[in-house]
């Protein structure tokens, strides 16, 4: 039996895959071990988890999360499963190499998320054998929705937006200035407001001026993490998250300006990496 998780941090998406491969699915709140209680971490698994397998079944678990980069963090997630499922054998690792193992499989490339957050890695077909540090959405998250909201919100609020582009926005995201910088230095997780913004874009693409705006974040991608890898030209890319899923298009495009092909794009990884563990 199996048990897999794709975390991230509002949502973890799981499937429990019986021995007749029967798979069911169901979600739990973001386990993130940066951003919850250990209280709230065990009270989801009790909850949301336990309910949907078999308690005391011999079985494996694979759970990829985001902020489950280090030891210390992956073990406080395996403590905190195999409390409730004592005879399972957990293993715990970063959304990166979920990522890796879901759009690449075992095969080597680029693998890289184009979400909320942004980040990268050379794959070798069975592990991450090179990483730049994502350095989260202060300094980089190139690409991601937080790259993407920031450039749409600045616009916005230095009158460089085109008028009708600048009144249905307005109508979408109502508030004064003051309004926006309070959610955005003031608020609990202003990463995710930001890529709130991203949205107004990647649904208006045909507009000349948001895909700009998407090109733009793309090529910061291209230069800052995907360049920076030695022999890049010899991976091809591939890409998990919803940003890179729903701008595939002008992704692909400034991905051809850099010479790297781009084999698969996926929204999201689970049932990849279903398919990554029955095969293997």
């Amino acid at each position: 039996m199996l048990l897999i998780a794709d975390s991230g941090a509002t949502k973890v998406d799981w499937c429990f895959i019986k021995t007749n491969n029967e798979k069911i699915y169901f979600q739990s709140k973001g386990l993130n071990p940066y951003n919850i209680s250990k209280e709230t971490l065990y009270n989801e698994i009790e909850t949301k988890v336990v309910p949907n397998v078999e308690k005391d079944a011999n079985m494996q678990i694979f759970f990829y999360g985001s902020g489950c980069g280090t030891e210390d963090k992956q073990e406080e997630i395996r403590q905190a499963l195999i409390h409730f499922l004592p005879n399972a054998k957990a293993t715990v690792k970063d959304d990166l190499l979920g990522a890796a193992r879901a759009c690449c499989q075992k095969e080597k490339g680029i693998a890289a998320i184009l979400g909320t957050g942004s980040n990268s890695c050379i794959y070798d077909g069975e592990k991450v054998v090179e990483n730049l540090p994502s350095l989260g959405y202060v300094l980089c998250d190139e690409g991601a929705g937080t790259n993407i909201g920031k450039l749409v919100l600045r616009n916005y609020l230095r009158r460089q937006m085109p008028e009708n582009l600048s009144l249905e926005f307005a109508k979408e995201y109502p508030g004064s200035e003051s309004d926006f910088l309070n959610k955005l230095y003031k608020g609990e997780a202003p990463n995710y407001y930001l890529a709130s913004f991203a949205r107004f874009v990647i649904s208006r693409q045909d507009d000349d001026y948001c895909r700009q705006i998407i090109k733009e974040a793309f090529e910061n991608f291209f230069l800052m993490q995907v360049t920076q890898y030695k022999d890049y030209k010899n991976y091809a890319l591939n890409i998990v998250g919803s940003v890179g899923f729903h701008a595939q298009e002008v992704l692909k495009q400034v991905a051809e300006h850099y010479d790297v092909k781009v084999n698969r794009v996926i929204k999201s990884p689970l049932e990849n990496l279903i398919s990554f563990h029955l095969n293997k």
